[in-house]
C-alpha cells in the first residue's frame, strides 16, 4: 500500500492488527495523510482473537465493510451450559439457552479469523490515496517537541524508524526519520510505544496459564457446534465453534507448577487437560492449524493519552485481559472507534483540539470495568445452574457494551433543564453517553430497509436525528416545518455546519412514524431532502418506523420509549454514541451543543 515517500505525515499508526488498521479506516479518503507501519512481515495469518460483538460489526459496517464480514463470519446461536455434580463422574448437560440480548433485536456475537477481519479493513484502504502501509518496519526512537505542542501546523513527533533485515532479529536498518503531528501506538501487549512513552500497567499478572487451540474434533461430545461452557472439578472449558469444522477450545493447563511458564506448554498438555474436563465423553484432534499458551493478565494503562494529547495508546497496547472475557478485538476496535473521529476532525479544522482530552476520560474508565468483569468472570461458571441465568443475561450485556455510559464532558452533555443527572434519563437506552441502539427503519422514498448504523458512515459527521412523531397529523407537520425552518438558519452556526463543506459537518436525518402513503418525500423542509446540482435530491435521509415488506416492524419509537406525538431530538456522535437528547422542537440544545466545540468549515 506504498512505500516511504514522504517525512511529514498528519497521523503515525503503530501497528497494523486490528486496531491500527480500523483506527486508518477512520481517515478513509480524506486528506489526511497517514502512515501505518508494523513490524510483521506478514498480515496475521492464524489464530489470535475472533469473537465479534454487534458493536464491533456494527463498526465494520460504517467503514463499508459490514457485509463482507457478515458473509464469512459463522454466527453464534445457541449457549450450552454443562457442570459436574457430587458423586457423578463427569460433566452433564445442565441447560441449553439462545445466545441473545432480546433489546439488540440482532444476533449478538459472531465467530470471524482475525486474519479475516485484517484482510477487510486493509483491502477497504486500498481505495485511499492518503493512506500508506508499510510492513517489516518499526520504531526505534521518538522525540515529542514540547514547544511545537501548542501549535496546530507542528509536527512535534519525531519518531526514528528501522526495518529489520531478513532472517536476523538484532540488525535494524535505518530508514528514516518521521515527522507527524500525532502518533497513536496499537502495537499490541508487547507495546514498544507503551515502553517508550514512559506508560505503566496497572493490575495484576496471575499465576493462572490457559492454552487455547483451533482444531477439527473427533469426539462424541454432543454439543461440539454450540458455544458450551462446561465446568468440571478440575477446571473450565469454554468452547466455541468456528467455520471449516473447527472448533475453539480455552484450557486451564497445570499452574504453580514447573508447567506455570507458557513456555513449557505443548498441545498435548492442552490436550489432556482439555480431555479431563470433558470426560466421560473422549476428545481427539484431527487436524489444529494454531494453538497458544498464555498468562492471565488483568491490567490497564495508568493514562492512554500524553504529551498533551499528541500520543495515544490503544487495545492491547494500553489494556490486557483473559481472552475468555471475549473482548480482545472488540475492545481494540472500540477504543480507536472512539479516537478516531476526534483526530479527524481536529486534524480537519472542524473541532476543537479539546476534544482529544475525551479519548482517556471515556475510554480507561471501560477498560477497568472490563478488568473487574473479567476478575469475576469464572465465578459466574462455578455458580449453581438456578442463578445462571439472570447472572449471564448481565453478563451478555456487559460484554455487548450495552451498558457503557459515558461520562459528561464537552461531547457528552445533558439538555437544557434536567440538571446534572437527568434522574428520569438513567432507566433508558436513549441517552447521552450511551451508544444509539441499532434499530430497523424503513425507507421513505422506496420502502428499502435498513438498520440505522448501517446508514452512520464513517465519514467523521455529527447525525442530528428528528424523530417527529406521526407527521401525517397536520399539528405535528408544522411543528416539523418549524424545526426544519430553524436548523437550516444560516443567521446561526449551526445552519452553516448542517449547510456548510462538503461532505456537511452535521447530517439531519427524520425519522417519522406515519403511515408512509400518507407522507409526502418532497413536501418535506429541505434540510431533509436537500438539493445538489450534481447529484439531485438526496432520497437517504428520511425513515419511517413502519412495517417492512419483508422484515416485519422495527418498533424503534418503542425500543427507544419515544413518545409518537412528542416525539425527540438525538444528536448522534461520529462513532455512534448520543450526545445529546432534547424535545424535538429544541434547536437551541443543539446549537449550544455544537458551539462548545465545533468549528464552522466552510
Amino acid at each position: 500500500m506504498g512505500s516511504l515517500s514522504a517525512n511529514f505525515v498528519d497521523v503515525l499508526i503503530v501497528g497494523a492488527g486490528p486496531a491500527g488498521l480500523a483506527l486508518a479506516n477512520w481517515f478513509h479518503k480524506s486528506k489526511i495523510r497517514v502512515l501505518l507501519v508494523d513490524k510483521r512481515a506478514h498480515p496475521t495469518l492464524c489464530g489470535q482473537a475472533e469473537g465479534l460483538k454487534s458493536t464491533t460489526v456494527e463498526i465494520f459496517e460504517s467503514f463499508g465493510i459490514g457485509s463482507q464480514i457478515w458473509a464469512e463470519a459463522h454466527r453464534l446461536e445457541e449457549i450450552a451450559i454443562w457442570g459436574h455434580s457430587e458423586g457423578v463422574h463427569g460433566i452433564r448437560r445442565e441447560q441449553v439457552m439462545q445466545d441473545k440480548v432480546q433489546e439488540l433485536g440482532k444476533p449478538r456475537e459472531c465467530m470471524l479469523q482475525q486474519s479475516r477481519c485484517e484482510h477487510h479493513m486493509a483491502h477497504n484502504l486500498l481505495q485511499s490515496k492518503n493512506v500508506t502501509l508499510l510492513r517489516n518496519i518499526r520504531p526505534s526512537s521518538i522525540n515529542i517537541d514540547s514547544k511545537d505542542m501548542l501549535t496546530s501546523e507542528a509536527y512535534p513527533v519525531s519518531v526514528q524508524l528501522s526495518r529489520m533485515e531478513i532472517g536476523s532479529e538484532d540488525h535494524q536498518i535505518n530508514v528514516g526519520t518521521i515527522r507527524a503531528k500525532y502518533v497513536v501506538g496499537c502495537d499490541g501487549a508487547r507495546s514498544w510505544m507503551r515502553k517508550a512513552l514512559n506508560v505503566k500497567l496497572e493490575g495484576d499478572l496471575t499465576d493462572s496459564v490457559f492454552g487455547v487451540m483451533d482444531f477439527i474434533p473427533k469426539t462424541n461430545f454432543p454439543d461440539i457446534r454450540k458455544v458450551c461452557y462446561l465446568r468440571a472439578s478440575n477446571g473450565t472449558i469454554l468452547l466455541v465453534p468456528r467455520s471449516n469444522r473447527e472448533v475453539r477450545m480455552y484450557i486451564p493447563v497445570e499452574s504453580g507448577s514447573e508447567l506455570s511458564d507458557p513456555k513449557d506448554i505443548t498441545l498435548d498438555i492442552i490436550l489432556e487437560a482439555a480431555r479431563k474436563i470433558i470426560s466421560p465423553y473422549n476428545l481427539d484432534i484431527a487436524t489444529c492449524s494454531w494453538w497458544s499458551a498464555y498468562r492471565v493478565g488483568q491490567r490497564v494503562g495508568d493514562h492512554f493519552t500524553t504529551h498533551d494529547s499528541r500520543a495515544f495508546l490503544a487495545g492491547d497496547a494500553v489494556h490486557t485481559h483473559s481472552p475468555k472475557a471475549g473482548q480482545g478485538m472488540n475492545t481494540s476496535v472500540q477504543d480507536v472507534n472512539n479516537l478516531g473521529w476526534k483526530l479527524r476532525l481536529v486534524l480537519e479544522g472542524k473541532a476543537d483540539p479539546c476534544i482529544l482530552d475525551t479519548y482517556e476520560s471515556e475510554r480507561r474508565p471501560v477498560a477497568q470495568d472490563l478488568i473487574a468483569f473479567d476478575r469475576g468472570y469464572l465465578k459466574l461458571f462455578s455458580a449453581s445452574s438456578n442463578s445462571f441465568d439472570d447472572e449471564f443475561a448481565k453478563a451478555s450485556r456487559f460484554t455487548t457494551g450495552m451498558s457503557i455510559r459515558y461520562s459528561l464532558s464537552n461531547i457528552v452533555q445533558m439538555p437544557r433543564g434536567l440538571g446534572d443527572l437527568g434522574p428520569s434519563l438513567l432507566k433508558l437506552d436513549l441517552v447521552p453517553g450511551k451508544r444509539l441502539a441499532d434499530v430497523q427503519l424503513v425507507l421513505q422514498v422506496d420502502g428499502t430497509t435498513t438498520r440505522i448504523h448501517q446508514r452512520l458512515h464513517a465519514s467523521g459527521q455529527f447525525r442530528i436525528l428528528v424523530f417527529a412523531g406521526d407527521i401525517s397529523q397536520p399539528p405535528l407537520f408544522d411543528r416539523l416545518r418549524k424545526v426544519g425552518t430553524q436548523l437550516a438558519d444560516d443567521s446561526y452556526p449551526l445552519g452553516d455546519l448542517i449547510k456548510g463543506s462538503d461532505p456537511a459537518q452535521v447530517e439531519v436525518l427524520l425519522i417519522h412514524c406515519a403511515d408512509r402513503d400518507k407522507v409526502e418525500l418532497l413536501s418535506l423542509p429541505e434540510v431533509f431532502r436537500p438539493w445538489n446540482e450534481e447529484y439531485g435530491y438526496d432520497y437517504w435521509r428520511v425513515f419511517a418506523d413502519v412495517e417492512s415488506a419483508h422484515e416485519g416492524h422495527g418498533r424503534a419509537y418503542e425500543r427507544l420509549e419515544v413518545d409518537r406525538l412528542k416525539g425527540r431530538m438525538v444528536i448522534v456522535r461520529p462513532d455512534g454514541y448520543i450526545g445529546v437528547v432534547a424535545d424535538v422542537d429544541d434547536v437551541e440544545s443543539a446549537r449550544m451543543y455544537f458551539d462548545r466545540f465545533m468549528r464552522v468549515v466552510v
